[in-house]
């Protein structure tokens, strides 16, 4: 038998919902009506309060992310597809901080300089990590070093390669974003490979279709596989697997408040999805494609018996391939964003904001309420600042400020 569970504990909520004496409803997995988030809402939740949007800036080249080194200095760094990271500061450009296009492959439309991650004690070891596809296609997961922590740029000469993952045959489903994790250990995301069928995400001896976890600070190694991950004594299985079953997770975050991962996941034809995975639940969790999409059938040949697959927390349908797909809570590429920890906005606190590529929207959303879409064109990423401060940019080559309540 083949089921699927949620990636929280939801009998402790079930619990409280009844010492409060407000007990919701679960949604329905699989029975193909337009499933949205239903989850257990105690009386006392405050809906999520909609996002605006302020223009910072204009004059990106195809920004694909946004990040901050977390270091006291207030400077974003914005990575652009072709292989260039810019900085950001008091309102403007101020200069290049890397520039990799010679070796970076950008031709496809998923293709290109796709992630970037700073050390957590970047301030004294200076250290980053990026990803991007390289010419026959594979992933690249590499190392630099700045001089100095203020340094206004990285020489490209000290690149050192990390991991190298294959992805022949086709040039999207890339995955790559990197974040360390509250654990200190890397995580990286990869897409299946592409093509419809998807069987390297369920398949443990492919890193494709995956979250893996990596330490990459262990000494005398490139990285080392954590001991706690789920595969690190396995000889059947990739060790570097930490989750898998994902189709393309092209942006998702962790929540610094809680540590919960929420994870971005683009559909086929019919369902998007983002996943909410608590540290309890994340080793070895498996979302399901291509056994499910969403939260319904699409490849039953590539279920596995017994296996219990997560499902997702929030879910947006296809208004062109679902019939009565409600339009509010319609997508078809979603864009995985952040849980709200910074202070200028108290209300928005702990609320998680997310987007949608193709029908320009975005949505926050909290215990089980998705708030009402706000028109914004082209988000391909979100990212915060120093200070926990949302952010977005858009393909069209603009930085936003992200607010709450206007």
């Amino acid at each position: 038998m083949v089921t699927r569970c949620r990636g929280i504990d939801w009998l402790l909520v079930l619990i409280l919902a009844v010492l409060l004496g407000t007990v919701g409803l679960l949604g329905t997995v699989g029975q193909g009506s337009v499933a949205e988030a239903r989850i257990l809402t105690p009386a006392a939740t405050i809906p999520p309060v909609s996002a605006t949007f302020t223009r910072m800036l204009s004059g990106l080249t195809h920004p694909v992310l946004v990040r901050s080194a977390n270091d006291g200095r207030s400077r974003l760094f914005v990575v652009e597809k072709a292989g260039r990271i810019r900085v950001v500061s008091g309102g403007r450009i101020i200069g290049t901080y890397l520039d990799i296009r010679a070796i970076v492959r950008s031709v496809g439309g998923e293709q290109g300089l796709l992630g970037l991650a700073f050390a957590s004690d970047f301030s004294t070891s200076h250290l980053l990590w990026v990803t991007y596809t390289r010419d026959d296609g594979a992933l690249v997961l590499a190392r630099f070093r700045a001089t100095s922590a203020g340094s206004g740029s990285v020489s490209a000469r000290t690149r050192h390669v990390v991991l190298v993952i294959a992805h022949p045959g086709h040039t999207n489903h890339n995955g790559g974003d990197i974040a360390f994790g509250p654990d200190g250990y890397l995580y990286l995301g990869t897409g299946d490979g592409g093509g419809s069928a998807g069987a390297n995400a369920a398949n443990a001896r492919s890193l494709l279709g995956k979250m893996l976890r990596l330490d990459v600070r262990c000494s005398a190694r490139t990285y080392c596989i954590p001991s706690s991950n789920p595969f690190a004594h396995s000889s059947s299985a990739r060790r570097e697997i930490w989750m898998l079953g994902l189709r393309n997770p092209w942006r998702w975050s962790f929540d610094t408040g809680t540590g919960t991962q929420w994870i971005g996941d683009v559909g086929q034809h019919r369902y998007e999805e983002i996943n909410a995975v608590t540290s309890t639940r994340s080793p070895g969790a498996n979302f399901g494609w291509p056994c499910w999409e969403g939260r319904h059938s699409f490849l039953p040949a590539h279920c596995a018996a017994g296996t219990a697959y997560l499902t997702p927390t929030i879910e947006l349908c296809h208004p062109d391939h679902v019939t009565g797909c409600r339009s509010r809570l319609s997508g078809e590429a979603i864009i995985g964003g952040y849980v709200y920890r910074g202070s200028r906005y108290p209300r928005a606190r702990g609320q998680y904001l997310f987007a949608d590529y193709i029908t320009n929207r975005a949505w926050s959303y909290r215990d089980g309420i998705v708030s009402s879409p706000r028109a914004i064109v082209g988000i391909t990423a979100f990212g915060v600042d120093d200070d926990q401060e949302i952010y977005a940019v858009s393909s069209g080559g603009s930085l936003y400020r992200v607010g709450f309540g206007h």
